[in-house]
């Protein structure tokens, strides 16, 4: 087959396939329903790591997580201060992006009995975890520890290791752990242990442990270790192969210790280091660039039953009657799919992407509400190796000043300096789903041709600075049938380092002279410990004119107009409030196999002021006020009282191997304090895995609640789970579980009891991938694959070129 025979192919299966993209999207609606909080799954590359980009829907916090460092299933626990807690999130699952650089692993949200989430790796890695972008979204980020590369031949000549003590004979093995530090020992002999461990570490070629004890050597108070700590640091650094990270403590070293024949040879260290970076450096600029040509089509898909029924006993004490009813409350089925296809030549890379649910309602009365359909993303993107990158269709939000989920347009990226200095342009359509099932947005269909509603923006990408420090800048501007809608600058900073994370933003309304949000997250991990810290000051929705629509009976977006403007602006911002929320937490390791924990959470929204009560005039799209403001009670939303001061104290213990091996013990505990009620809540949940295949989990949730008017609630469910693999990517996953509700007041006394149940199974989507690749040496390296589940026969060899 010819050259041009080969494009031609190519060229006819990419239409293809962006065809019948096309044409499936086109039969669907995009009626409302309970959307799904897990947006999607990302594998992003940094010199260093492969990060795992874990992106919700509506704002989730970390809370903390288990293991701290090392595993193979990974346990997140979340909270989401926007939503309601009473409601149980629909199964989610998700499955890797194909990558050469960590193990495949699954996602699932919620885990069981939390509203956490888990990953499964199909072996044991590295990890760190961290939070990022906490707007109307966020996003939990999961750095696993790349492998070393293999490095240029010849190699750099290797440093020896500093002579400030001399080194230990090499014994028999070891462990490298860093011992516990109790409040009351004498830091100095401690100081001294840590520095003979971490010198034997390296001895035997333990370069990370050697790594991890340094740093918590210099994490103590300063002592008489210090000062050749900071040298060791760096050579651990330097025999890891983290070249730049080693110049960085290095150079640390000469700004704390700028004096004496240490630091002279310390900066004999570091020429000899930069040599060898620009040895590196040259070496891969003169290596010939790798040819490839390859082509996938990956992707996962899953579908689930949900079922229950619930029977309550109402008693009225005053009538002295009572009523039963019993009732079949679910029965939905529910499908997703996340489809890529990619193509990829030398250094451009090309993605179709779809992703979309849906959900029959089975016990729907009204056919609109049966059949719902979502078409969450449906976009092409080019990109060219540190050059630009393009993206056209619906698309994620959450990035460069755009607050929504997502939307439809356009985004463009050029790099104007490799790996430090981005240029970003942005231009669509917001295109927001509800998390609840009432909600009906204006007409969400796929790909509406509306231009009322629009944005535009621009946004540069500046760092790494320092190897820890990554910052965002950008201006948005969103008009609504020639109306200001939003217009706003902002900021987001980054800083990851040595295991403190921590993310900051600030979005200001320009046009509204008002602060939209402000915050700052962050963790410091340390060997036995993670802190969290976060600050939260925003308005809830963030600030929009059309936010006035809130109150405005029959409103539509033919509403905002020009004429309208002034009364919708104060409209808009007396139906805004402004959320506050503080959380401090800490998870401390107090054995081999035992973790507690804890936080305390700080929550309050403020009220609403009265509203000026819009109307329409009738026929017209003009606003005007209406007179009985104080007594139209269906007309509009009035001045509605904050939540005041919202206090949860919860403690938290966490145990592996417990009780017996290959199992997992989470319990909590939270008391409720606000000004409409106090609650208190115990949760504790059992995890077995029975080898790799099989999970079974159990959950029991106790809650009571009393209100300032002295009804009490009291609330017990008891689930179980069991999940099975097959097939060695096949997951079918079933479970049930009873809850028992009692309501208590002065006049009535409800009892229900509801039997619930899900079961479906998730797969993934594999397609066959064609790889052609030509090596420095210009050999050819060809093949065609198939997933390993498949037949032999599917597998076959083919020539370049197809």
């Amino acid at each position: 087959m010819t050259g041009d025979d080969t494009s031609k192919l190519r060229r006819a299966m990419w239409a293809v396939l962006m065809g019948g993209l096309l044409a499936f999207a086109g039969l669907w609606t995009a009626d409302p329903v309970a959307a799904q909080v897990l947006d999607r799954v990302e594998i992003v590359e940094t010199p260093t790591a492969a990060e795992i980009h874990i992106v919700f829907n509506a704002r989730a916090l970390y809370l903390r997580h288990t293991p701290s460092q090392q595993g193979d299933l990974v346990r997140i626990f979340l909270d989401f201060p926007d939503l309601d807690r009473s409601i149980r999130f629909p199964r989610e699952l998700a499955a890797s992006p194909p990558s050469d650089l960590i193990p495949k692993f699954t996602v699932t949200f919620p885990d069981h009995g939390t509203n956490g989430l888990s990953i499964h790796f199909a072996k044991p890695v590295r990890f760190r975890v961290s939070q990022r972008d906490i707007r109307s979204s966020s996003r939990i980020v999961i750095s696993v520890k790349l492998d070393k590369q293999a490095l240029p031949s010849p190699l750099p000549q290797e440093i020896e290791a500093p002579p400030a003590m001399p080194p230990s004979a090499t014994g028999p093995k070891q462990s490298f752990e860093v011992p516990p530090f109790s409040p009351g020992m004498d830091a100095e002999p401690y100081a001294a242990d840590l520095m003979k461990l971490g010198r034997q570490a390296l001895n035997v070629g333990e370069n990370e442990k050697a790594l991890q004890i340094f740093n918590a050597l210099l994490n103590l108070p300063p002592n008489k270790q210090s000062q050749a700590a900071q040298e060791w640091v760096g050579v651990a650094r330097q025999r890891n192969r983290e070249h730049v990270k080693a110049k960085a403590e290095y150079e640390l070293y000469l700004k704390l210790y700028p004096k004496g024949e240490d630091a002279v040879r310390v900066q004999g260290r570091l020429t000899a280091l930069q040599e060898t970076i620009d040895q590196l450096a040259q070496a891969k600029a003169s290596r010939p660039a790798k040819k490839i040509d390859e082509m996938r089509v990956y992707g996962s898909l899953y579908s689930y039953y949900y079922g229950g029924y619930s029977q309550t006993t109402t008693t009225d004490k005053v009538a002295n009657s009572t009523t039963n009813v019993h009732s079949h409350d679910q029965s939905l089925w529910q499908s997703s799919f996340d489809v890529t296809g990619r193509y990829r030549k030398n250094e451009y890379d090309n993605k179709v992407v779809a992703r979309g649910t849906y959900s029959d309602n089975l016990l729907a009365l009204d056919d609109s509400r049966r059949n719902i359909s979502r078409l969450r993303a449906l976009y092409y993107e080019h990109a060219s190796q540190d050059s630009y990158f393009v993206r056209v269709g619906r698309q994620p939000g959450n990035t460069g000043g755009v607050l929504d989920f997502r939307f439809d347009g356009a985004w463009l990226r050029y790099v104007a300096v490799p790996q430090f200095f981005n240029v970003n342009l942005v231009a669509g359509q917001p295109r927001q789903f509800s998390l609840t099932p009432n909600f009906v947005p204006d007409d969400p269909r796929n790909f509406r041709a509306d231009l009322k509603r629009y944005f535009y923006g621009v946004n540069v990408d500046i760092g790494p600075i320092g190897q820890a420090w990554n910052s965002n800048l950008y201006y948005i501007n969103q008009m609504n049938n020639g109306v200001v809608d939003r217009r706003a600058v902002g900021t987001e900073l980054r800083y990851a380092a040595n295991g403190k994370n921590a993310f900051s933003l600030i979005d200001y309304d320009v046009s509204y002279n008002v602060l939209n949000i402000a915050m700052l997250n962050g963790t410091w991990v340390t060997e036995e410990t993670t802190y969290t810290l976060l600050l939260d000051h925003r308005k809830t929705p963030y600030l929009q004119t059309t936010n006035a629509l809130f109150g405005t009976p029959g409103a539509t977006f033919e509403t905002i107009n020009t004429a309208n403007e002034s009364l919708l602006r104060e409209q808009a911002k007396a139906v805004t409030a402004t959320s506050d929320l503080f959380l401090a937490g800490v998870l401390h390791t107090v054995a081999k196999d035992w973790q507690l924990g804890g936080d305390v959470r700080l929550n309050r929204i403020s009220g609403t002021g009265a509203t000026n009560c819009l109307l329409i005039v009738p026929g017209t799209s003009v606003l005007f006020l209406n007179p009985n403001a104080t007594s139209d009670a269906p007309c509009s939303l009035q001045a509605l009282p904050g939540t005041g001061n919202i206090w949860t104290y919860t403690a938290q213990v966490i145990g592996t191997k417990f009780p017996f091996e290959n199992t997992t013990l989470v319990a909590n505990a939270s008391y409720i304090s606000s000004p409409a009620y106090r609650a208190q809540s115990l949760t504790i949940n059992s995890l077995a895995r029975f080898g790799p295949q099989l999970q079974i989990d159990g959950f029991v949730l106790l809650y009571h609640q009393k209100d300032s008017f002295g009804v009490e609630l009291y609330r017990a469910t008891p689930t179980i789970r069991m999940n099975y693999r097959f097939f060695d990517d096949w997951t079918f996953e079933a479970s049930g579980g009873l809850e028992k509700t009692l309501t208590d007041s002065s006049t009535q006394k409800d009892s229900t009891s509801r039997q619930f149940f899900y079961f479906g199974l998730r797969c993934p989507e594999k397609s066959r991938q064609h790889i052609c690749r030509e090596d420095a040496q210009g050999g050819v390296q060809n093949e065609e694959r198939a997933p390993r589940h498949w037949p032999a026969w599917h597998a076959q060899k083919t020539r370049c070129g197809w």
